[in-house]
């Protein structure tokens, strides 16, 4: 157990208290999430305007006790005050859900170390573990309603996670950015300058025009990165092996294989099928996810989203009726249990290898 700096304090109920403190934050961020989900598609909407909870029906607004995460759904038994129209069961479960993935992080990572240090490599990790569960969430809830994952969240969360990765322990490696090296960072300028330029001129949007700086800017971070780390292979005394060694270079790699992986596929699919088979939308969602936790994680998650996909898309067909199930959120599922669940999906692994060798 990890030493404390409050001398006399019982590890177990602080233990606890954390795990408490995970759950109500989490249920919290949950009902925030809910609000995100539903506004994001829909224009003249945004997160924050108009302010305050509505009911979609009627538009009444709706009081303090009735925005309580989980219980307020309970207590209204599943329908407006006002006009009595049925609330989705979305909403509970996107709160219980989010509660539930908080808490997963906060045991999984160490609530104790982070209570000693809430500043520390702990709550840094903890703290962006949950921002970006919060992000999946709001893109699995998207594309659960909508069949889209905006760009303006994948693409944009994808040049933040290649600029974080050298803080990223997700990744394997140790290695960090050196930043005493001004030649590497000259390439780096010009070479994102001129990938930028180049994909902002001559590569157009889906409706044909010209894409502006804001639809470009991860072109530009990926030139700028790939420049600083071939200057660095070049004129340096960088080596293959040491090359591969930096986090940077693993979540540009992952990026690659993650989004090369799912367009080929949907490639085949549509030759196969002769309709498109993958959107492509689920391509920049899938480099997102690999510019997260790597190469050969992201093609781990990719198999256990197939799984899941197998599972839970043959329910929603049957039951439901569903002839096109969103494959984004079974991404996402593949990630989080990679990231969350590693422990146990290695011992499940063996335990099935077990029976295979009998």
């Amino acid at each position: 157990m990890t030493e404390f700096f409050l001398a006399g304090v019982d590890p177990e109920p602080l233990a606890l208290i954390l795990q408490i403190f995970a759950v109500l934050v989490g249920a919290s961020v949950g009902s925030f999430l809910n609000v995100c989900i539903y506004r994001i598609p829909i224009e003249g909407l945004g997160v924050s305007s108009p302010s305050g909870s509505f009911c979609p029906g009627c538009k009444k607004p709706l009081r303090w006790f009735e925005n309580i995460p989980v219980l307020a759904w309970l207590g209204l038994k599943g329908r407006c005050s006002g006009c009595k129209m049925r609330i989705s069961f979305r909403y509970p479960f996107v709160e219980g859900l989010t509660a539930l993935f908080f808490l997963w992080a906060m045991l999984r990572i160490g609530g104790e170390p982070f209570f000693a240090d809430p500043l520390g490599e702990s709550g840094a990790m903890i703290l962006g573990s949950w921002i970006w569960i919060s992000l999946v969430i709001v893109v699995c809830g998207i594309d659960f309603d909508h069949r889209i994952i905006p760009d303006g969240l994948s693409v944009s969360t994808t040049a933040l996670m290649l600029l974080l990765a050298p803080w990223n322990s997700l990744l394997p490696g140790t290695a960090t950015i050196d930043t005493s090296q001004g030649l590497f960072w000259g390439a780096a300028l010009i070479g994102g300058a001129l990938f930028g330029i180049v994909f902002q001129r001559f590569v157009p949007s889906w409706s044909g025009q010209r894409r502006t700086l804001s639809e470009s800017y991860l072109a530009y971070v990926v030139g700028a990165l790939s420049s600083y780390f071939a200057a660095g292979y070049i004129f340096g005394s960088l080596d293959l092996n040491e090359l591969l060694a930096y986090r940077s270079v693993e979540s540009l790699l992952g990026a690659a294989a993650g989004a090369g992986l799912i367009w080929g596929i949907g490639l085949i699919g549509s030759w196969v099928f002769r309709k498109p088979a993958m959107g492509f939308g689920d391509v920049k969602w899938m480099g997102m996810l690999g510019a997260t936790i790597g190469v050969l994680p992201v093609v781990i998650s990719f198999f256990l989203a197939c799984i899941l996909g197998s599972m839970i898309g043959v329910y929603l067909r049957i039951k439901k009726g569903q002839a096109y199930i969103p494959f984004g959120p079974f991404l996402s599922g593949g990630a989080i249990l990679w990231i969350l669940a590693r422990p146990e999906l290695a011992d499940l692994w063996h335990w099935y290898m077990g029976l295979l060798s009998r």
